[in-house]
């Protein structure tokens, strides 16, 4: 890509909060070189393919930490009552954290409704006020509350072989994955990709429509059991998603999405920062949860 190679200095391009005019620019075709050694390599042409090149990335990760914030209803978003997710998962060692906390929003206040709290196999739980409440000593995250360990698409430790069986087989479902747009922004000096990207459900022979569940059937072939190597995905099998996704120029993993779930009846909102390769971050249970922000802006889809 000339223009990301000359934007960011690398091979590929970058991205930031929703950009202004003056600060987005169309990505160029990309080069058939490396800008970096001058060998060949295929570069991502389009949104579609930058995508798929940043899930196999992120699949390849052994760690990640993430903050997350989930809205069940439009008319809460964004801003309004919440579930807020601060999670961390060593895909080698099993070392997880999550801390889970339902935030509502109501005539003007902002309290933490109920929240959990993970750390090794201890899951505490807070009721709104009072002291915490042990409730298990020997199984934390529950098999439910994996699909927090990730991003709800997504996975991570794989190694290269298996991460190319999982993106190589989502990327052969023609007409699931679309790009609809690709741009160079800048947030903080720095510049990122921004994609625009849709799921959309496929239908095979007389059955329902597919859309999200095809990113579960995709990890089928990896031969790792779910369970385990914990996998589990946020949206309903048969949703489409639009996605909103900032992509790192030199690392190609994203640093923030939002995931807008519809179909159906259902609209779901789903905020990540992501943070990969650090160990698992520390928390101390705290007499009281407070309520974390995410460090990006929503802007929509």
């Amino acid at each position: 890509m000339a223009l990301l190679a000359a934007v960011c200095g690398c091979a590929v391009t970058g991205w930031g909060e929703r950009p202004q005019a003056a600060e987005s620019t169309t990505v160029a075709t990309p080069s058939p070189k490396d800008a970096k050694n001058g060998k060949d390599a295929k570069k991502p042409a389009d949104a579609r393919e930058l995508y798929l090149e940043s899930l196999r990335q992120q699949a390849m990760q052994p760690s990640v930490n993430l903050v997350q914030e989930y809205y069940r209803q439009e008319k809460f978003y964004p801003g309004g009552s919440r579930n807020v997710v601060v999670s961390g998962f060593d895909y080698r060692t099993k070392d997880v954290r999550l801390e889970k906390s339902q935030v509502t929003v109501a005539g003007g206040k902002t309290w933490t409704a109920w929240a959990t709290w993970c750390r090794g196999k201890e899951e505490w739980f807070w009721a709104g006020e009072g002291d915490w409440e042990m409730r298990s000593s020997t199984r934390c995250p529950s098999l439910p509350s994996q699909v927090w360990l990730n991003d709800g698409l997504g996975v991570g430790g794989l190694t290269e072989k298996q991460a190319d069986i999982f993106v190589g087989q989502l990327g052969n479902y023609q007409g699931l994955i679309k790009g609809r747009g690709m741009s160079v922004v800048k947030r903080d000096g720095k510049p990122y990709v921004r994609l625009e990207i849709s799921v959309k459900p496929l239908r095979f022979g007389t059955g329902s429509a597919v859309g999200a569940g095809l990113y579960h059937d995709a990890f089928k072939y990896t031969e790792l059991d779910s369970f385990t190597h914990p996998y589990s995905l946020l949206a309903n099998g048969g949703s489409a998603v639009d996605i909103i996704r900032y992509i790192d120029p030199e690392t190609r993993l994203p640093v923030y999405s939002e995931m807008l779930e519809t179909g159906k009846g259902t609209w779901t909102m789903h905020r990540v920062v992501y943070e990969f390769g650090s160990p698992v971050g520390k928390s101390t249970l705290p007499a009281r949860p407070g309520i974390t922000r995410l460090t990006w802006q929503p802007e929509g889809i």
